[in-house]
């Protein structure tokens, strides 16, 4: 199921963001996460009616970068996972294709056994099996994780928008540089509208 998220501006609003240099921003989260702390997408050109369409399917990927106005880069291949599957970082820095059933609303995990390196985990909502994946735009990156330990994570269907000064897509972020508002995605739902309003403040229409 494909979901979608409408993102309407009024006008005169766009008009004095872009000359203020303001991008729009969207981020995702993960369970038990209060805040995002990558920027999904960064979008200097949106107009007055803007659209985002993405599938609820995910990949994964080792990182060494953690650290807040980084972008975050896979330092190994992104892999595709499922919800409740397992995968692993080998002794030599490889990552492992994931093994388990699919579980849907369980956590999936990333293991390190690599005992010079500590990676943490970067994760896509994307299919990187098919071609022209966008493989630059994580949306979630968990802290390192040392020799022997493992990260799950569960992603959830929220997204979080604002407006703020050009940051680029995958940018490590500590916190929203604006206003943000918060679109949660229930069982069944698959359009949401958000709207920014002419006296600058985020409304959710639907």
């Amino acid at each position: 199921m494909s979901l979608t998220l409408n993102v309407n501006i009024d006008p005169a609003q766009v008009d004095y963001l872009q000359k203020q240099g303001y991008d729009l921003f969207l981020a995702k989260l993960v369970d038990g996460q209060a805040k995002a702390n990558v920027i999904w997408k960064s979008n200097s050109k949106y107009i007055a009616t803007n659209n985002f369409k993405w599938q609820p399917v995910y990949a994964i990927a080792g990182s060494e970068t953690v650290e807040p106005g980084t972008l975050v880069s896979a330092s190994t291949t992104v892999k595709p996972i499922g919800y409740g599957q397992s995968i692993e970082i080998s002794e030599t820095g490889t990552i492992s294709n994931p093994s388990g059933t699919v579980a849907p609303g369980k956590a999936f995990t990333l293991t390190n056994n690599d005992p010079n390196l500590r990676f943490s985990a970067a994760v896509y909502s994307v299919d990187p099996t098919k071609p022209g994946a966008a493989l630059s735009n994580p949306f979630f990156v968990s802290k390192s994780i040392e020799h022997g330990f493992h990260v799950s994570i569960l992603p959830v269907e929220t997204v979080v928008l604002w407006f703020g000064q050009h940051q680029e897509t995958s940018t490590i972020i500590a916190d929203y540089s604006g206003p943000a508002l918060t679109v949660v995605y229930g069982k069944g739902d698959s359009t949401h509208t958000a709207q920014w309003t002419k006296d600058g403040n985020w409304e959710l229409v639907n």
